[in-house]
């Protein structure tokens, strides 16, 4: 896909609507992506969220709460493609990642040969094994300064495909929120895009702010989740009620 597109595109599903998730395939986005850290999905939506992407087309992308097995296990035999974890500060946590997410030898994943993340056991055991260690991709987030000054080490972890920059946590663990137009917010996302390019892992963020955008891209960002379903709604709605209300007010004039 990279080498097609050369810049992944994804949208992330506030919902985690399998509906959602299918349109947005449809539409022509590479990934969708469900969040388990800050939302209330659970694994029964998480799976028919996986489900729906993949019938849309688009890769399914779930980030988790944090690095434990429970979480990497659940998102993977959802049948995730891509699971993105939070907040990594070191690479003792993306060996620990690998441990749970990926099969020997490259680490310690546990076996339920039924399970979506596995084809529910249709084919040959150990071929199915070799496709999940290949074709399924951990992601760590950095997303702190202390995650950027040791994002080399991290990515450089075997069995973790790239990092995912968060450029909103960055800027708070900067002391300056939000301040996406600031030359050392905007330097330090920079910086943590081309160290993971440079480690030869896949460098993705969130965000559709264009000058971010712009420096990522510049910087050798692959993948970007550009849109959200709740910033789309508000948008849509917000101007739709204005549309119609002034439509009455003109009436009633």
């Amino acid at each position: 896909m990279l080498e097609k597109h050369q810049v992944l595109l994804g949208c992330a599903v506030d919902s985690a609507s399998p509906d959602v998730a299918e349109m947005a395939g449809m539409l022509g986005y590479d990934l969708v992506w469900a969040d388990l850290e800050h939302g209330s999905v659970g694994p029964r939506e998480a799976q028919t969220f996986c489900q729906g992407a993949k019938a849309g087309g688009a890769l399914p992308v779930l980030r988790i709460p944090n690095a434990d097995r429970v979480h990497v296990l659940h998102a993977l035999e959802a049948g995730a493609r891509l699971i993105v974890v939070p907040m990594v500060e070191s690479p003792e946590t993306a060996r620990e990642i690998v441990e749970h997410g990926k099969y020997a030898p490259l680490g310690k994943r546990g076996f339920n040969g039924a399970t979506r993340g596995l084809q529910y056991g249709i084919g040959d055991r150990l071929e199915n094994i070799e496709w999940a260690n290949r074709e399924t991709h951990l992601f760590v987030q950095i997303e702190t300064v202390e995650a950027v000054r040791r994002c080399s080490e991290i990515v450089a972890v075997e069995g973790i495909t790239g990092g995912l920059v968060g450029p909103a946590d960055l800027s708070f663990s900067m002391g300056k929120p939000l301040a996406f137009d600031d030359p050392e917010v905007l330097s330090l996302f920079t910086q943590a895009i081309g160290k993971i390019r440079a480690a030869g892992k896949i460098a993705a963020t969130a965000t559709a702010t264009p000058h971010l955008v712009k420096a990522g891209v510049e910087a050798g960002l692959q993948i970007i989740i550009c849109a959200t379903e709740m910033s789309s709604l508000r948008s849509s709605f917000d101007q739709t009620l204005r549309d119609v209300s002034g439509m009455i007010r003109s009436i009633s004039c």
